[in-house]
């Protein structure tokens, strides 16, 4: 199994446009420097499943709670 926990707030402000994993589920897909979104990857049933989590930057890896 991968690291975990690969993504800091640092590294998804400087990622240029793609896919970047966390190698836990959490996906950010970068549209470009400025702009992306939220994915959750999980796998039900023995199918992927996709839940969008919200926009970049406005959702954020901060801790609420």
């Amino acid at each position: 199994m991968g690291a975990l926990n690969k993504l800091s707030a640092q590294s998804v402000k400087s990622a240029g446009a793609g896919k970047h994993s966390d190698g836990g589920g959490l996906w950010i897909f970068k549209s470009d420097v400025d702009k992306g979104k939220w994915v959750l990857r999980v796998h039900v049933h023995g199918r992927r499943r996709e839940m969008g989590l919200g926009p970049y930057p406005r959702t954020s890896l901060k801790k609420r709670g």
